[in-house]
């Protein structure tokens, strides 16, 4: 499923857009929205419990 991409808050005061830009780059990381940040692939119907800790940890990964 594409997920839209979150818009750009500019709402006049430095340190609400600031915040808003951290948090819409937090977001777009996490949503591989942002450049640079490879899509996660559903896993197969054949995965492996190994697969899906490794899924696991690269989405830990992303979420710190």
């Amino acid at each position: 499923m594409n997920k839209s991409a979150i818009p750009v808050v500019n709402t006049g005061q430095f340190e609400v857009d600031q915040f808003a830009a951290a948090v819409k780059q937090n977001l777009d990381s996490i949503t591989a929205q942002a450049r640079n940040v490879e899509r996660l692939q559903p896993l197969p119907a054949t995965a492996t419990l190994a697969d899906v800790i490794t899924r696991l940890n690269a989405i830990t990964a992303r979420l710190q």
